[in-house]
Formats: C-alpha cells, structure tokens, sequence
C-alpha cells in the first residue's frame, strides 16, 4: 500500500494530513473534482518531514494548477524548506517553485489550536526520532485524532496521562502500530508503537474505535490482520470499561462521522465474516438506511451469514427492531453480536429475544 495521507473533509472545508505516497492517488481523485478548473481549496497539515510523508507531494497534481490554494500547517519550522528541497533539479524535473498553486504556510506552536471553518485543530509532541505531532480534530460532537509515528516507551500512568488526555472520548483514534508489543520493546527509540499499546491507551482514553495504523512496509496482509485479531482478543479478555471498537487503516477506506445520535452503517470483513456495524439511533428515521444497507449486502454474499455487531448503537426503538425482523428475509443467515444492555431490554420488552441468533462477540459467531 501507499505511505501516510488522510483526509477530513465536511461541506466547505477538505483537510490533508502528510504527503506521503498515497497523496498522488489523492490528487488524481481532486482533479475530478474543481481542483481541475483550478478552483480548489485545501488545508495540510504535516505529523514530521520523514520521507515516507512527504514523498508523494512531487506528484500531487492539482498543485501545479493555477487557481488552486492550499495552506500549510506545521510545528517544524522547516517544513517548507524540506517540500522545496526534495524537489531540487538535481532529484526532480519540476521545482517547487515553479508549481501553480498558491501555498501559504503556516508555523504552529506546540499545543496550538487552530481553527478552520467548524473544525478546531489542536497537536501534541510525540516520542518519534526528530519529533511528530499528533492532531486532534474536533467538528461540533465528533473528535478524530491522527496520532501516527510514536513511541510510548514508559507505560505507567503518569507518563500517559499527557497522551490519554489529548485522546480522551475520540470517536476515532488512528494509531501507530507498526511494531508488536515484542517489537516495540526490542527496537525501543524507533519511534513506533503496537495495537496492544494502543488497545490500553484507547480503553483509558475512552475511545470509541481504535484504527491501527502505520503498518510495517514488510507485513503481509495476513500478518496485519492478525495483528488486528490480537488487539480484539486483547480487549476481549481486558476491557472491562465498554467496548472499544478495533480496524485496521486499508487503502481507499471511507468513514462517514455524523453528529451524535445519528445513524449509520459500516460494512467490514472481520475474519472472513462479513459484518455490519451498526451506529447511533436505531429508530424509524433509520430502517431505510439500515434495509438498503441489508438488502445490498443479502444480494452480494448469498448463502453466506452476515453478522450485526450492534456495540455502537447508542438506543433501539420498536420500529428498529422491526427492521431486524424483516431482514432476515433478505439475507441467508444473520447473526448479532455486541448487544448493548439497553438494546438487549428493548429486544426483551417487545418479546422478540428469540427471534434471533444473538451471541456475545465476533468469535462466538460459528463460520
């Protein structure tokens, strides 16, 4: 896959973090959109300079289209310098300089926040060979933070707190993992971190979905994926504070985040089961997106079980429920996992318990 480059992007603001290899893909994608007429706005904010977040900058075309603007954001100050250097005429046929767009930059302070449109944009330092930051992004009730490229060498608590604060009640924490926990003990100074790390910093954060991050260039998919399964069973047998949720960061992945209490649903292949994760309020604003949902995945992967990991639904009404009924008939097994105790009661209440196959996680669900 490609190195580090994310996006966040609502209706009037598209936010760029790291340039690394996956920014060309990017900028392919913007110029279908007004970056092709020049009319593009962005922001980009840089986590540090090493060469696997900023090598595909020299690529990203909508920059050399005239009309375009984008502002830069970093805590090292020679964030500028490093994007004109690498592409000096002795490396690259096209010099900084001589790009269309407009680039303004802009120095941040450490623990400096900035705010763009509704989104409010605050970092802190991380324990990585030349420093990176971590940002934390917030836009009305939903938090993101990108905290990729760190180390967390003392686990006690006093040495995680900075950390477990700048992370606490993040809809989303996107975590270096690149290492194992062995790993992580072995090449200490690296400047990486584990999943297993991760789990215990998000369980105390009270993160809602941990995204393990960064993976070893030299893993295979499978290895990474068992990385994943571990972190689950980690939490599984650990977490005695409410679910918190784990991915894996894959090329291309999409997250919608809505405000609090909305509803949304997340197709995924857990170990080869194909899952729906359900979130927010299950109500009868809800049954139309939950039933398209149902009805597309039934006719995608027939005689196969799809599986309701229900641990992000917030409440469940009677016509919700209703919607769980009906969709049996449109898939050839379902299965439902991670019940909250709330949405067990409702279930209960309206007598429809055993209707369903309900199993207490994942790895209960026979395949």
């Amino acid at each position: 896959g490609n190195t580090t480059c994310l996006t966040l992007e609502s209706t009037d603001q598209l936010i760029i973090f790291d340039a690394g290899s996956g920014m060309r893909e990017l900028g392919r994608y913007l110029m279908t959109r007004e970056f092709a007429e020049g009319k593009g706005r962005a922001a980009i904010f840089f986590t540090h300079t090493h060469w696997d977040h900023i090598q595909g900058f020299p690529f990203f075309v909508p920059a050399f289209i005239p009309g375009n603007e984008f502002d830069v954001y970093h805590v090292h100050p020679y964030v500028p310098d490093v994007l004109n250097d690498q592409m000096d005429s002795r490396v690259f046929p096209a010099q900084f300089a001589a790009l269309g767009a407009t680039f303004r930059f802009h120095k941040m302070d450490v623990g400096e926040t900035v705010s763009l449109g509704a989104f409010s944009i605050s970092n802190i330092e991380l324990q990585h060979p030349g420093k990176a930051y971590a940002y934390r992004v917030e836009k009305g009730e939903d938090v993101v933070v990108l905290a990729t490229d760190g180390e967390y060498k003392r686990l006690d608590h006093p040495s995680l707190k900075r950390y477990i604060d700048f992370y606490r009640d993040a809809d989303m924490l996107i975590f270096d993992a690149q290492f194992s926990v062995r790993e992580s003990f072995i090449k200490e100074d690296w400047g990486h971190s584990s999943g297993l790390i991760g789990a215990d910093i998000a369980r105390a954060a009270k993160v809602k979905r941990l995204v393990l991050f960064h993976h070893d260039p030299t893993s295979t998919d499978d290895e990474i994926m068992a990385a994943l399964q571990q972190t689950r069973e980690y939490l599984t047998h650990h977490d005695r504070r409410g679910p918190v949720m784990v991915d894996v960061a894959r090329e291309g992945w999409e997250v919608v985040f809505n405000s609090a209490g909305d509803f949304q649903v997340e197709e995924a292949n857990v170990d080869g089961l194909i899952c729906l994760h359900l979130f927010g309020q299950f109500d009868a604003r809800a049954t139309e997106t939950f039933m398209r949902s149902i009805v597309r995945v039934g006719q995608a992967h027939q005689n196969e079980t799809i599986v309701l990991n229900m641990a992000g639904l917030q409440e469940i009404s009677v016509a919700g429920v209703r919607a769980l009924l009906e969709a049996r008939g449109d898939v050839y097994n379902l299965a439902i996992v991670n019940v909250p105790p709330n949405v067990y009661r409702v279930m209960e209440l309206s007598g429809t318990v055993d209707f369903f196959a309900i199993y207490p996680g994942l790895s209960d669900v026979p395949h």
